[in-house]
């Protein structure tokens, strides 16, 4: 080949190459402008369909909207807006996982999650009660709904990054779906019935004196009764629960420790004369949040805080008249029940008799394939939930079903939880306050209350089952009525407080009520937590914001304080060689129990602690079942103390060995483990053995674990981070994993009523769900560091700040 060939070939490879670059560049030029297009428009006057007037809509440096309407369904139809505006594909997702509709966009991975809820039934419960709904939730929910489907139309196909991937569009949005997403809510908290399968299933594995041990108590609480009829059942399968948190990883739902702190004091505690109010939920911890702040006013309707996108109302916040925050009650508001079919699978027996079983059909729609027919069976009780983990031969699994199962659920009654919220939204007094908690059933919650007067308050908001026991900790006997539920505890009767002598109220997932005569839960989060608050609120005569600012952020473990002296205590009078041994029990001695992310000691003793769960329960259980035990973190936090203090269970002997371990052996084998493998992971050098180093927190996205690429995309992290499941500032690992944090703070936030016009709060990724937003990651440090954005919500000073303005005006067909 001559050189002038070859000149020419060149110079048309290269052409080629340069029009490929140019191709690549201008494709990558294109895709990012219309990425952008699908950020939220801040700054521009709309003329919209649905609006009765005009909607003036500001946002400041933190994309904080603040609505400004003349009637409260153009602030629904704004409010609609602009959560669709940041959170469209969240909504999407939730509403799609509560109807059962996930398959249609990621195809059969999400099947089962499909049937899951299809099941439960809780769309076709909504739809089917829609007209009992009171008409101003009708009115607030229709306004809303118009507002999402003003965006959805207006957009023009530029939607997130997520709906291009997936390659769909999100479908119109009903107000059946709002109402969804509150149920979808009550699921996420409700974590009762997990402990029903697993303990069953403990019974039936080992008997019933071998778990008595292992059941957490409390004192107020009747002794433990383990019904005999469990030796009679069918094997209760764990495929449910594991269905179920297989899902809860999918969508975003993880951690247990899913309770909260809140406080509130009046004016002889306060610094400022006024009541100050605390929350911080803790959640999951994803990208985005959960939470999104928004001001709304109106002329009738004058509130800020806390709202769920996709639902029309403030959760957590502030009027002009009162404020009021949340921490879950952990109610145990649902039960299962063991079920006998006849032969032909048509009816259940019941009293003696054989009764017909509800059955009906629905559909799953797969991505890319078939279309699933299948059958939903119920009793009186509620559907046959023990089902919805095999299609039989169609989709090979891992599940295998052993029992029939019926769920009774209290969201699986009629409820109008957005009647209660609009009331609280509008509330001027205490009346009011306990007027609107009427009307909410789930997820319970602990409403405490303050208001401009310098009252301050607290309401039990549940809808309590009365049951004919109050050891509701098993799977029941289906085949008779006895542990039917007798109704609820009526409204009047459930606990309240109002303007206690003591000046403040705590709650923190702990019993509020020693001496309330119904059973409410076992499932109590350890003491840990509301000890350190009243503490904290008992030992000072005046608190400040800036004194909650600091609590909020506090790492101290009152647990971990009652479990060191065990270890020391274990190593006492005994011979030790080991550097490292002794170096570590001198740390743990001095330790001021502060889970601080620079200090050694949390990180000793924190593996400590997962070396002694394994030492203590899994040779007996085995992995399958020691891992469901552990899932719920309360229990084996609350289990290890009541061991600790009795000293004799035969638990802590180690059934694969000729000796007898005692409690003390055991402890000194977890803290030998324990050290053997942080110097294998971090070396021997204990100065390496910072808890941040193993303690961190991640904010993942839905797509996480898809590809490398898409997490370094949407994820957000990796940062170190202090405390534990028991402190204040609650930052939850999974007790059989590794220490990353999934659950914490979701969101803080303080308001003092001798600034009326303020609040402070914090979220923990930020406003936006779109990840091309400044707003998707821009609160993460302040986060972390337990800094706080003041919101000034008074019109004047929005309308003369420099704020972003959206204008939507009504428009003339």
């Amino acid at each position: 080949m001559s050189t002038k060939q070859k000149e020419i070939i060149k110079k048309h490879i290269l052409g080629i190459v340069f029009s490929i670059i140019a191709f690549i560049s201008f494709f990558f030029i294109f895709s990012i402008i219309k990425l952008n297009n699908s950020l939220p428009d801040y700054n521009n006057e709309i003329d919209i369909s649905g609006l009765k007037s005009s909607v003036k809509i500001y946002r400041d440096s933190c994309a904080i909207p603040y609505i400004i309407a003349e009637n409260d369904e153009d602030a629904m139809f704004a409010l609609g807006y602009v959560h669709a505006q940041e959170r469209m594909f969240q909504m999407d997702m939730f509403r799609r996982a509560g109807e059962g509709r996930l398959s249609e966009i990621f195809g059969s991975q999400t099947v089962f999650y499909d049937k899951l809820f299809k099941t439960l039934g809780l769309y076709k419960l909504i739809k089917e009660n829609y007209n009992k709904y009171s008409n101003e939730s009708k009115k607030f929910l229709e306004a809303y709904s118009n507002g999402v489907n003003a965006f959805i139309n207006k957009t023009n196909g530029n939607f997130p990054i997520e709906f291009k991937l997936l390659e769909y569009e999100p479908y119109k949005w009903k107000p059946e779906h709002s109402l969804l997403i509150l149920k979808m809510m009550a699921w996420q908290l409700n974590i009762s019935w997990w402990t029903d399968i697993v303990f069953t299933h403990l019974v039936q594995k080992l008997g019933a004196e071998k778990v008595r041990d292992i059941l957490p108590d409390y004192p107020e609480n009747t002794p433990t009764i383990i019904p005999t009829s469990i030796s009679n059942y069918p094997e209760v399968a764990l495929d449910l629960i594991r269905l179920d948190r297989d899902f809860r990883q999918f969508i975003g739902f993880n951690g247990t420790h899913i309770g909260s702190n809140n406080w509130v004091i009046n004016g002889k505690k306060s610094s400022s004369g006024k009541p100050i109010m605390a929350n911080d939920p803790h959640l999951s911890l994803s990208a985005p949040g959960q939470w999104f702040v928004v001001v709304i006013k109106s002329p009738q309707l004058n509130a800020q805080g806390f709202t769920i996108p996709g639902v029309p109302g403030i959760v957590i916040g502030n009027n002009s008249d009162i404020s009021w925050a949340l921490t879950n009650i952990m109610a145990d508001d649902c039960d299962f029940y063991n079920e006998i079919f006849d032969s032909t699978g048509t009816k259940y027996l019941f009293n003696n008799d054989w009764h017909e079983l509800k059955i009906y059909r629905d559909s799953i729609v797969i991505k890319d394939s078939l279309t699933i027919d299948f059958e939903i069976k119920a009793t009186h009780r509620g559907p046959i939930i023990s089902e919805v983990h095999t299609f039989n031969k169609l989709f090979p699994n891992e599940y295998q079903n052993k029992s029939q199962m019926s769920i009774k659920w209290t969201a699986l009654d009629f409820s109008d939880e957005q009647l209660a919220m609009i009331k609280l939204n509008k509330a001027k007094n205490w009346n009011d306050f306990k007027d609107g908690l009427k009307h909410y059933v789930a997820p319970g919650q602990n409403f405490i209350y303050a208001d401009k007067e310098g009252n301050i308050g607290y309401v039990f908001g549940a809808r309590l089952p009365i049951r004919g026991t109050n050891n509701t900790s098993f799977v029941f006997d289906g085949t008779t009525d006895s542990d039917d539920w007798k109704g609820y505890v009526p409204y009047d009767q459930v606990p309240k407080l109002f303007n206690p002598t003591r000046n403040f109220i705590a709650t923190a997932n702990n019993k509020t009520d020693k001496n309330f005569e119904y059973h409410i839960t076992n499932l109590w989060e350890p003491n840990s937590r509301i000890e350190k608050i009243n503490e904290l609120l008992i030992n000072k005569t005046k608190h400040s914001v800036q004194d909650f600012m600091s609590y909020q952020m506090d790492f101290y473990s009152n647990y971990a304080k009652n479990i060191v002296p065990y270890i020391l205590n274990a190593f006492q009078d005994f011979e030790i060689k080991d550097k490292n041994l002794l170096l570590s029990l001198e740390l743990l001695s001095k330790w001021d129990f502060i889970m601080h992310e620079n200090n050694q000691t949390p990180l000793i003793y924190s593996v400590f602690y997962k070396f002694l769960l394994e030492n203590i329960f899994l040779d007996e259980m085995g992995d399958a079942l020691f891992n469901e035990y552990i899932f719920v973190a309360n229990i084996p936090y609350r289990v290890i103390n009541q061991l600790f203090e009795k000293n004799e269970s035969s638990w802590f002997d180690n059934i694969t060995t000729n000796n007898f371990e005692s409690r003390d052996d055991i402890i000194r084998k977890s803290l030998s483990e324990a050290l053997d493998y942080l110097e294998k992971k971090f070396g021997k050098h204990i100065v390496n053995w910072q808890w941040g180093n193993a303690h961190q927190i991640s904010f993942m996205h839905t797509f996480h674990g898809v590809s490398d690429l898409l997490n370094e995309t949407f994820d957000l992290g990796h940062f170190r981070i202090g405390g534990d499941g028991t402190t204040i500032f609650l930052s939850q690992y999974q007790l059989n994993d590794q220490f990353d944090v999934i659950l914490g703070p979701s969101m803080r936030y303080i308001y003092d009523f001798a600034n009326p016009d303020e609040f402070y709060f914090i979220l923990p990724t930020g406003q936006s769900g779109n990840v091309l937003s400044e707003h998707y990651n821009d609160m993460i440090d302040f986060w972390l560091k337990g800094k706080y954005h003041k919101i000034n919500t008074n019109i004047r000073t929005i309308e003369s700040g420099d704020n972003d303005l959206l204008i939507l005006n009504p428009k003339n067909n």
